[in-house]
Order: structure tokens, then C-alpha cells, then sequence
């Protein structure tokens, strides 16, 4: 199935940028938090955000699409770029959709992943070991909120962090912005918002 990717920018305003924008995503005008809040309810896998929405404050945007399930990679960009400087930055964008396309690893994947044993990983789908074992020997998982959650974290873990050891490394460090707990208690305590969050805050820094 196709990625869904919207644009926003202010509304009224008509960018030099935005015929470039309309080729990657469905340009959204954005008047308040209320169209955010109907962007997050459509669900988008990622969203292209103006730097310059003046009567928008990015803070409570983020915050709000943060909302949505399963979160959105978020992507800032500045209006104010030169059409084809901006085109030549969004073609990364092709690589972003492939990676976000492929977020549905094997459990013995995410075991490894997250080096964790078969009765943490039950205890974070909040199902029986004995369930764990079957699915790992080759039945089907049934999709559950645990699992739907614990596969975006996977995917945001892959985006945000260079590679397995850096995963494994975030998750067993305490972390002072989540109180100094570590990832992957939270994770077992069901508290996938917070760890999401967290890793989406890390990934706020991309701009093209």
C-alpha cells in the first residue's frame, strides 16, 4: 500500500516552493490547531511542516501529530528555499518512504533487536511466554495495540539511531528526559507514548 504524505503550510500564503511540494504530498493550508487535528486524524505516514507558520506555534504542532497512531515521520522544511534546491532535498524522500514501508520486522528480529528474552517480549505484548514461543516458531501474530505500538517503536528505532548497538544502548541507559528510567522498562510497563515521544523528539532536528 502506498505512504501518505501531506504538506503544510500557512494558509493564503502561495509559495514559490509549493508546485515542488505538490509533486511529494498533498499541500494542506493550516489556520489553527484544529486543521492539525484533522491532519492527525487522516493518519498520514509523514508530514512536511513549514518552518514559517506564524500563527501555528511548532512546539503544540509536533505535539499534536505526535497524537497520531502510529506516529508520523515528521519532516521540517523552509518555504523560503529555492524551488529546486528544495526539490533536490525532498528525491531523500523516496529513500524515507522505503524505510518506512519496510517497519515490520520478524519477532526474532525485534528480539535480537532489543535484546530481550522470549518472557520480556511477552510481557511487553502483554501475552503468555507459550504465546511468544508459537509465534516465533512460524504461527501468525494477532495484531493487538501492544504489538501495532511495539512495531513503531522498532520503526522509530531504526530511523533515530545508527545501529543495533546504539538500539540496545538507548534502551538498557537510564534516560534523563524520561526521568531517568530506562526505555526499555517503560517499554514493559506498557508505556510506549513516552518512549515514542522521546525518540521523536530526537528526530525533531531534521530539516531539508
Amino acid at each position: 500500500m502506498a505512504l501518505r504524505a501531506v504538506a503544510l503550510k500557512e494558509e493564503g500564503t502561495h509559495l514559490p516552493s509549493e508546485g515542488v511540494l505538490a509533486r511529494f504530498a498533498e499541500v494542506r493550508p493550516i489556520r489553527s490547531l484544529r486543521d492539525l487535528e484533522k491532519v492527525k486524524e487522516e493518519r498520514p505516514d509523514i508530514v512536511l511542516m513549514d518552518l514559517r507558520m506564524p500563527h501555528v506555534d511548532g512546539k503544540q504542532a509536533v505535539e499534536v501529530l505526535r497524537q497520531s497512531r502510529p506516529a508520523p515521520v515528521l519532516v521540517l522544511f523552509d518555504s523560503k528555499m529555492q524551488p529546486t534546491m528544495l526539490l533536490k532535498r525532498l528525491n531523500s524522500l523516496g529513500t524515507l518512504k522505503a524505510s518506512r514501508q519496510g517497519r515490520s520486522p520478524s519477532l526474532s528480529r525485534i528480539v535480537r533487536l532489543l535484546g530481550v528474552s522470549q518472557e520480556v517480549l511477552s510481557r511487553i505484548l502483554n501475552v503468555s511466554a507459550r504465546t511468544v514461543h508459537r509465534w516465533l516458531k512460524g504461527t501468525r501474530p494477532r495484531r493487538t495495540r501492544e504489538l501495532d505500538s511495539l512495531l513503531d517503536i522498532v520503526a522509530l528505532l531504526e530511523q533515530t539511531l545508527a545501529d543495533d548497538e546504539a538500539i540496545r544502548s538507548y534502551l538498557c541507559h537510564a534516560n534523563p528526559t524520561l526521568q531517568g528510567k530506562k526505555p526499555i522498562d517503560l517499554l514493559i510497563g506498557g508505556e510506549f507514548d513516552s518512549v515514542s515521544a522521546d525518540l521523536q523528539a530526537v528526530q525533531e532536528g531534521v530539516y531539508v
